[in-house]
């Protein structure tokens, strides 16, 4: 594969000028932000495996990662893992996490040449490591060893232009539907069945729940680039034509764009976006209610129905930041009526670098990580296909639901939400030529409409010309 670089202009624009002279105070070894990157160039060196099934031990491999990525709770707990299970030590390099608009650091580090020997990204994310040539794919080691990555990992594992697998995911964001028990109790409305769960039922369970001088909403969604065009996935549209020019001229993805402000300016079954930008209710306003005073009411608002990733689950568990006095259930993703149903989906991957001087090492640890990071206790979801139901069903029961045990989320509920093998996977994300630009062309372009300053037809122009726009110049570098 062809070594590529991220443009000049977009270098100059995001990361500074002075960004690649930096790039070697960006490192830090070892775990401490003091130590400059050549101290965490050792990587590679080893001591005869005593061990005859773990042929890596006493090999060092060097994580890129953020000082609060590798101090976290969740990652000690990965390296203590991959210790265990395969006598590699893991060492951080620590790499300042980007600012908004900036160059991601680690590519930076990266394309200057630092070794490193993982990094972790969507399939989205890794795509721009991807495309800067600084991605080792991991097809030639894997069939080196007689892994299958496809029959352990599926569809999920990410797979760029050239064919090759270029990652392996550990877990899977999953959307669902969060349901708020207390308000559907309320509002006298039954928690609906997850067959047949679809858009057309949202809507008018939605319509039983909203009570405006209560300021009880059926529904909530954010302001995710995602949510504008996640109806048009779901009934088929793709982001890209055959020839690799965007394909936002589809009538499917006008539809959904009029679909998702509707829910809002019209049916009225969630704040519009107008409100939404303006502050009045917070990304976490589905867990953020509080408690109901003497009364029974609120001071903050209600919402009945909020759909997202697996990530918001998160927040149930926080009784201590987001105290409530209701309960919650989960459905899976609503689908258009009429398709076969389908849900966004995250995976979150583990990736070797092209400048890794012990890539097999790397591959041992990064398929540890992917394959039993789920059993670590911190409610993901694995991305493994090759489960068995015997298996999943005891993770769920054994790991999963304990955590939830205060909502008495059961393991069917969890089943149907995000372990049902038949739902159609979407990605979430926009993975292709030029696909974070276009993303932010989503963001900026299609509230507009939502908002009432532009109308669709010059909102769907705008994103198709503009997207076209940031393919042609992605493809000059």
């Amino acid at each position: 594969m062809s070594r590529k670089f991220i443009s000049r202009r977009s270098f100059l624009k995001c990361a500074g000028l002075g960004a690649a002279a930096m790039t070697a105070g960006l490192l830090a070894g070892c775990g401490s932000s003091d130590s400059t990157a050549s101290s965490a160039s050792v990587s590679g060196s080893s001591t005869a495996p005593a061990d005859p099934t773990k042929p890596y031990a006493g090999v060092t491999l060097y994580y890129a990662a953020s000082d609060t990525e590798a101090t976290g709770p969740e990652m000690k707990m990965i390296v203590e893992m991959v210790k265990e299970k395969t006598g590699i030590d893991i060492q951080f390099s620590i790499i300042p996490k980007a600012d908004t608009g900036e160059v991601d650091k680690r590519l930076v580090s990266l394309q200057a040449g630092d070794e490193l020997d993982i990094i972790y990204g969507t399939t989205a994310q890794l795509k721009v490591f991807y495309d800067a040539g600084v991605l080792s794919s991991l097809d030639e080691v894997a069939s080196a060893e007689g892994y299958d990555i496809k029959g352990v990992f599926g569809d999920s594992a990410p797979v760029y232009d050239d064919g090759l697998v270029y990652g392996l995911p550990a877990f899977t964001d999953v959307w669902c539907t969060y349901i708020n028990t207390k308000v559907f109790e309320n509002a006298g409305v039954e928690i609906p069945s997850a067959e047949g769960w679809t858009w057309e039922k949202y809507i008018e369970t939605a319509q039983k729940l909203t009570n405006l001088d209560e300021e009880i909403y059926g529904s909530l969604m954010l302001d995710y680039d995602c949510y504008n065009y996640m109806y048009a996935l779901q009934n088929g549209a793709e982001h890209y034509k055959a020839d690799g020019t965007a394909n936002y001229d589809d009538v499917r993805f006008r539809d959904s764009v009029e679909f998702f402000y509707s829910l809002g300016n019209e049916l009225k079954i969630q704040p519009d976006i107008t409100t939404y930008k303006a502050g009045v209710y917070p990304w976490n306003a589905f867990a953020s209610t509080g408690v109901a005073n003497a009364s029974g009411s609120y001071d903050k608002a209600q919402f009945g129905m909020f759909v997202c990733g697996s990530w918001a689950a998160s927040l149930l568990t926080d009784s201590e930041k987001y105290p409530r006095d209701w309960k919650c259930a989960i459905l899976p993703m609503p689908y258009p009526e009429g398709q076969e149903p389908s849900t966004l989906t995250v995976p979150g991957c583990y990736a070797v670098p092209s400048t890794s001087k012990n890539k097999e090492a790397a591959f041992e640890a990064i398929r540890c990580i992917a394959e039993n990071q789920y059993t670590l206790g911190q409610g993901r979801v694995p991305a493994r296909v090759d489960l068995t139901d015997e298996e999943i069903t005891s993770y769920i029961e054994n790991d999963l639901a304990p955590n939830y045990a205060n909502d008495g989320i059961t393991a069917d509920q969890f089943k149907a939400a995000w372990f049902a093998s038949d739902r159609k996977v979407l990605s979430e994300k926009i993975v292709g030529t030029a696909d974070t630009t276009i993303s932010q062309i989503w963001v900026s372009e299609a509230p507009l409409y939502g908002m009432g300053q532009q109308d669709l037809d010059t909102t769907m122009k705008n994103i198709q010309d503009r997207s076209n726009e940031a393919i042609k110049e992605a493809e000059l570098y």
